[in-house]
């Protein structure tokens, strides 16, 4: 039994869409820069050609090129991102018998690519029921449909509990869970921090902003004002009270069906840690449960640099390898 760590290309976005690498220098950098064996990719966002070209069904050829290079790059396919394609069209929503047909295609591929999970999300009801209605199919392909527990919907909201209900009904051992770190968040990230200074807000209400929501208050819009604070200081206010710190105890219930997490981070500071998420006492339970699976980093900061123009963010090959290492030094500390 044993944590491994894998990154999510999603990552690696910006290097990407600026050309700085292809999908296979994304693949090169986790494995030579990074130092991880585990690929998460959401293939909507660097696809491979057939995926479009064919209505989503994947080619032989792509097929060799994607197994060549996780043969060069020593890698392993661990979690096929994907989403409920709800509204793909600008005019009107997906019928059901859509969304099914997509989400069929996308298991099917992510089967053929070597990927033993599917991780999408819950985010209606009737989800709960396409999906569960996919677990025969995910059974015969041999991949799990795990859903993503993802701030503001945590462990004990219904889009977890749902899914959990299905799991227990039908005993399926082909669907499961992603939890993303996110729902441990203690604190106002870095990132935003610096973005929300740069669109004007005051450094001293965003304090007070961070640590209302450290001390488990809460700040009105009033509250802001009477300190001054103008529209985006209230934007900070109300991205805040939309973050969520779920009890790390809790993750109990789900562990047993969950073998992908989500490392999210938002940016690492000069001592190591990512001080806007709780990665230690999440990290402890894994740890002593004898959780088996890969924590996959989930760099999510650049979003946060994108007003000065999209060739401005962190490195993110250097984030991601600075997160695991934090990773592993709790992971040392608790085993």
């Amino acid at each position: 039994m044993a944590i491994k760590y894998c990154v999510s290309l999603y990552s690696l976005q910006e290097d990407y869409l600026l050309g700085k690498r292809d999908l296979e220098g994304c693949i090169a950098a986790v494995a030579n820069e990074i130092g991880a064996e585990g690929i998460e990719v959401l293939l909507d966002q660097m696809p491979l050609p057939s995926l479009w070209e064919n209505d989503r069904v994947i080619s032989d050829k792509d097929l060799d090129t994607w197994f060549g290079w996780m043969d060069k790059y020593k890698t392993v396919p661990c979690s096929y991102g994907a989403d409920i394609f709800t509204t793909m069209y600008s005019n009107r929503y997906l019928t059901k018998k859509e969304n099914l047909k997509i989400t069929q295609q996308d298991l099917r591929a992510a089967a053929q690519l070597g990927f033993k999970v599917y991780r999408t999300g819950i985010f209606r009801k009737e989800d709960v029921v396409m999906l569960e209605t996919c677990l025969p199919l995910a059974e015969e392909l041999g991949i799990r449909i795990d859903t993503e527990i993802h701030t503001p919907r945590g462990i004990k909201t219904w889009y977890t509990q749902d899914w959990l209900e299905v799991i227990h009904r039908t005993g399926s051992k082909f669907a499961g869970f992603v939890p993303d770190m996110a729902i441990f968040t203690t604190g106002m990230t870095i990132s935003s921090k610096k973005r929300n200074i740069r669109m004007g807000a005051k450094p001293e209400i965003l304090d007070k902003i961070d640590e209302a929501y450290r001390t488990k208050t809460k700040l009105s819009e009033d509250d802001i004002k009477k300190m001054g604070g103008g529209a985006v200081d209230i934007m900070a206010n109300n991205r805040m009270s939309m973050a969520i710190y779920d009890d790390p105890q809790w993750l109990k219930e789900v562990l047993p069906y969950t073998v992908h997490f989500h490392g999210k981070l938002y940016e690492m500071n000069d001592d190591g840690i990512d001080p806007s998420i709780d990665y230690e006492n999440p990290v402890k339970v894994l740890v002593e449960s004898g959780w088996d699976g890969y924590i996959s980093s989930e760099y999510e900061g650049q979003r946060d640099y994108f007003d000065q123009g999209c060739d401005i963010y962190m490195d993110p090959v250097d984030q991601c390898r600075r997160q695991q290492a934090m990773i592993k030094g709790y992971v040392q500390k608790f085993s």
